[in-house]
């Protein structure tokens, strides 16, 4: 058998099969991302002398205490925010459909053209209609969000075995494949290792500082629910292009309650965060590690919303980076290193 024929039977193989269990990848999915995460403080603790396990354990025990003071001080507020929204959620869904109406009704008493103000009618209901679909569409990721907190819980298990036995799993695994192929799965392993292990470390940088920056410019603004709304904004920041807008959402709508020049005001600290962001964080942080384009970038997170939802789209970069590495060995020979 050719290397050809041999490498797209395999491709076609690992499609296949990730697609046939896409249900239950999640918590493994996660798991990977806490190892790429954690994996150089581990080595740091390692080179003092301990093992992999104990080293291991190390980094486990500070991450859960610092994660348990971060909770002590805020997760009171935002279940106080979560409770608050829950309960005054119809009512500031009457309030919104009530201004919009107000709008529409200020529009009829102007004397305006019957054309003007049937086309102005008709934006607005449209303008309301499409807040209401977006808000159903929010209320929907965010649910599928909070529905995977099992995945969440069981993936710091799985990274423990990930981050201790990851040498010998890749041996293992390197023993099933063909002798004169070994070559090219572990450069191809390499490849990926080197286009995801900056990506997951400056992505969540550039998360936690999106969340902060928000937080901070709503609570001046006094917009209720930053804590909440920022939150919202650093997690889904990770999704590229659709992640500010599934952020400024809430935001916009929590803001018009106090007034339409509010939502101007959030509207900049969004915009803002997005342009130190793009121009100054993620460059330096992150650079062009995963080496997609654009175009792929938005068609791999329309993809992988469609097969996993929320939790597919957060995914949908590291995974098409993987199968940027493996098509670009397998096409053109020469794998480019991610600079």
């Amino acid at each position: 058998m050719s290397k050809r024929i041999w490498w797209t039977l395999v491709l076609v193989g690992l499609i296949a099969f990730l697609y046939r269990v896409r249900t239950i990848l999640t918590p493994f999915l996660f798991a990977i991302i806490i190892a790429y995460i954690l994996y150089p403080l581990i080595l740091m603790v390692e080179r003092r002398g301990t093992s992999r396990a104990v080293a291991i354990l190390v980094v486990y025990l500070f991450f859960s205490a610092f994660t348990g003071v971060i909770l002590w001080t805020v997760l009171p507020r935002l279940v106080t925010e979560l409770e608050t929204i829950v309960r005054k959620l119809p009512d500031q869904a009457r309030h919104l459909e009530e201004m919009g109406q107000g709008t529409i009704d200020s529009l009829n008493r102007i004397d305006l053209p019957t054309t003007i103000r049937d086309g102005l009618n008709i934006l607005m209901e449209r303008i309301e209609m499409a807040l209401e679909n977006l808000a159903g569409k929010f209320t929907v990721v965010l649910m599928g969000a909070f529905a995977n907190i099992v995945s969440l819980i069981i993936s710091p298990i799985l990274a423990f075995y990930f981050l201790r036995d990851h040498k010998s799993m890749r041996e293992r695994t390197l023993q099933y494949v063909p002798a004169k192929y070994r070559g090219d799965v572990q450069n191809i392993m390499r490849e990926i290792n080197i286009a995801l292990n900056g990506f997951f470390r400056g992505q969540l940088l550039v998360c936690l500082f999106v969340g902060i920056f928000i937080y901070a410019g709503l609570f001046f603004l006094k917009i209720p629910y930053a804590l909440f709304i920022g939150l919202v904004a650093g997690l889904f920041d990770i999704i590229p292009y659709f992640g500010p807008v599934l952020g400024f959402l809430p935001a916009a709508a929590f803001a018009l309650m106090k007034s339409p020049l509010t939502v101007l005001w959030v509207f900049l600290i969004f915009v803002a965060a997005n342009q130190i962001e793009n121009g100054i964080i993620s460059p330096k942080i992150i650079g062009d590690r995963v080496g997609l384009h654009p175009l792929i970038v938005i068609f791999a997170v329309f993809v992988g919303g469609d097969l996993m939802g929320i939790v597919g789209m957060f995914l949908a970069i590291p995974v098409a980076a993987t199968i940027r590495v493996i098509l670009e060995y397998f096409l053109l020979r020469k794998p480019k290193r991610a600079s």
